[in-house]
């Protein structure tokens, strides 16, 4: 299971109709599945994996408090976001794989990300208002056509980012990042620097000099705030209030004539081989703790979650076997 199968294997719980009605009415979506939804002043609950704090999820009671903001697109956002963490708890597969990644609480944040995202801004407008290939531009192209945020579209374009990269909204009042989205590497995963919410800018950064209207496409650089730096290539446009700007591990946009790259150092996951729908691959991750095999990148499952899935039920004891154990759908002891 990688982002994309764990976003879209929560998504895959509400049908169409909930999905259409979220995009014309969040609030009365939300009840319609149940949950209490309930707006409030602020909100005190800030998570560890940098999510947005204008809401927050109590899904043992299924609860959703959220700051309302009615004169911007934001309370959507939140809305959308605080959904994806019900709709992951319900999961166990998502839960699981969770549990056995380096940095569990980032990546629950941007699966509730790419949740609200893909629920206020439909693959067609994407695919209407993309450039190829991606610019910091299509950020504002998609919040001129839609209705959506600047952080849901900032997640679209992340997510068509061909590599390692991300998406990122900086403040240049609050001098930090207000909204991150970043796209792991396809085989490696998450790098140990990236841009994230909440993280000053780096001094000397060449966003800070940008003023609205204001473009560049360069190579530059991150620096966590811990003081580890990695080189990246950007591309950038303001705003009158802020700068959106997508960062890349390659050159999307020809800008520099030399490319000598040193290695990026990315978090240690340990490669290995996994045979299932038909084909044997290596992959990079933490093994299923129940049957230490890795998890198939074409359908997300491990050896027992393909096993669970094969499974019937005896129609004697009820109990559940493989179905070369069943004769007449019944297990041996009930023959």
């Amino acid at each position: 299971m990688d982002l994309d199968l764990a976003a879209s294997a929560a998504l895959a719980t509400l049908d169409d109709a909930t999905r259409r009605g979220f995009v014309n009415d969040p609030l009365a979506a939300l009840t319609g599945l149940g949950l209490a939804v309930e707006a409030v002043t602020h909100v005190d609950e800030a998570r560890d994996g940098g999510g947005a704090c204008d809401g927050a999820s109590y899904v043992h009671d299924e609860v959703i408090l959220y700051r309302p903001s009615p004169y911007s697109r934001r309370q959507n956002f939140t809305l959308g976001h605080e959904l994806g963490h019900h709709l992951v708890d319900a999961n166990a597969s998502i839960v699981d794989w969770l549990a056995d990644q380096p940095d569990p609480m980032q990546q629950l944040e941007t699966i509730c990300d790419r949740v609200a995202q893909a629920l206020l801004i439909p693959d067609a407008v994407v695919a209407a208002h993309l450039s190829r290939p991606v610019r910091a531009r299509s950020v504002l192209d998609l919040y001129e056509h839609t209705q959506a945020s600047r952080p849901a579209c900032a997640i679209a374009v992340a997510q068509r980012l061909p590599g390692l990269g991300a998406v990122v909204i900086f403040e240049p009042e609050a001098n930090q990042l207000g909204f991150a989205s970043v796209h792991p590497d396809p085989d490696r995963g998450w790098p140990e620097v990236f841009p994230w919410k909440g993280h000053p800018l780096p001094a000397g950064h060449p966003l800070k000099t940008l003023t609205p209207g204001g473009t560049l496409t360069q190579r530059t650089f991150w620096e966590t705030p811990w003081g580890r730096r990695e080189r990246f290539y950007v591309d950038a446009i303001a705003d009158d209030r802020r700068v959106i700007a997508v960062f890349s591990d390659s050159d999307l946009w020809d800008c520099e004539k030399l490319h000598i790259e040193p290695p990026r150092v990315y978090a240690d996951r340990p490669l290995r081989d996994v045979t299932c729908c038909g084909v044997t691959r290596q992959v990079r991750g933490y093994p299923c703790a129940t049957c230490d095999g890795g998890y198939c990148p074409a359908c997300g499952n491990c050896r027992c979650q393909k096993n669970a899935e094969r499974e019937q039920q005896c129609q004697g004891c009820y109990q559940v076997f493989l179905p070369h154990l069943l004769i007449d759908r019944r297990c041996e002891e009930c023959r």
